[in-house]
C-alpha cells in the first residue's frame, strides 16, 4: 500500500500519571523543532492550504490556528525506504503521558505510529474521521527513546 499524506501537529506534554508534573516539554514548532530530529521527509510547514495536498491537509495548525506544524509526505519516500522518522531521546524516571495532536485526512493514507524503544505503543491507519486535529495520549515507559513513524508499506 502506498501512503499519500500524513500530517502531524505535535504539542508535547510530559506529566507523571498521578498528575504531578515531573517536567514539561512543550513544542508547537513555532520557533524550532524543539529537539526533535527530523529526516528529510518531515518538514515544518506554516498554516494555510498546501497546494500539493489541498483537499487532505489542515488549513491551520492546532495550537494557535496560524502557526506551524510538522508535516510528512510519504510519496517522497523511495521504494527502499520503509518509513520517515521524527525522534527525540529523553530520560524518563517514571512512566509518563505523551500527548500529541495529529491530522490524517485524505484518500491514500497509510499508518502513523508512535514507537518507544522499538516497540509500537500507538498507531492509526487510514483516514481518521472528519478533517480535524485529533489528540492522542500514550503512556511511555521509563527510559523512552521516542520515534514517530509512518511506514511506506503495511
Amino acid at each position: 500500500m502506498n501512503i499519500g499524506n500524513v500530517l502531524l501537529g505535535l504539542c508535547l506534554f510530559f506529566a507523571h500519571k498521578s498528575r504531578v508534573v515531573c517536567f514539561t516539554v512543550t513544542c508547537d514548532f513555532e520557533l524550532s523543532e524543539c529537539g526533535w530530529e527530523l529526516d528529510s521527509i518531515w518538514n515544518i510547514h506554516p498554516s494555510g492550504s498546501t497546494p500539493d495536498t489541498a483537499s487532505s491537509g489542515p488549513t491551520m495548525d492546532h495550537t494557535t490556528g496560524n502557526g506551524n506544524y510538522a508535516r510528512f509526505i510519504a510519496r517522497l519516500l523511495t521504494a527502499s525506504e520503509q518509513f520517515g522518522i521524527m525522534n527525540i531521546s529523553t530520560c524518563l524516571e517514571k512512566p509518563t503521558t505523551f500527548s500529541f495532536w495529529y491530522f490524517m485526512h485524505g484518500s491514500q493514507l497509510g499508518t502513523l505510529g508512535l514507537m518507544v524503544n522499538d516497540q509500537t505503543l500507538w498507531e492509526k491507519t487510514g483516514r481518521q474521521g472528519l478533517p480535524v486535529w485529533h489528540q492522542a495520549n500514550v503512556t511511555l515507559p521509563m527510559g523512552a527513546d521516542i520515534n514517530v513513524r509512518s511506514p511506506h508499506c503495511i
